[in-house]
C-alpha cells in the first residue's frame, strides 16, 4: 500500500485500468530492496504493488526510479494491444 508520507510520480504514459487516468508511480526503500508502488492520479481506488528493485542491483536512486518507471510500461498501450 502506498504510504502517505511517499513521493509519487506522473508516469509519463501509463494509464489506471480502472478509469483510464494517469498513474503516479513511488519508491519504500526496505533492508534489501525498493518497492514500487504505482496509484491512480484520479483516486479511483487503484493502488498496487508493481515489483521491487534490489539494493544491489542499483548504484544510485536515479536507477531506482528507471526501474520503477519501466515497470509502469505494463499500464501503457493496452489500447493498442486489444
Amino acid at each position: 500500500m502506498v504510504d502517505s508520507s511517499m513521493f509519487m510520480i506522473q508516469h509519463p504514459s501509463a494509464t489506471c485500468p480502472g478509469c483510464e487516468s494517469s498513474l503516479s508511480y513511488g519508491t519504500k526503500e526496505e533492508a534489501s530492496s525498493w518497492k514500487v508502488y504505482y496509484e491512480c492520479n484520479d483516486g479511483c481506488g487503484f493502488n498496487q504493488m508493481a515489483g521491487r528493485v534490489k539494493l544491489t542491483d542499483v548504484d544510485h536512486q536515479d536507477e531506482v526510479h528507471d526501474r520503477a518507471r519501466e515497470m509502469g510500461e505494463q499500464w501503457t498501450n493496452r489500447n493498442e494491444q486489444k
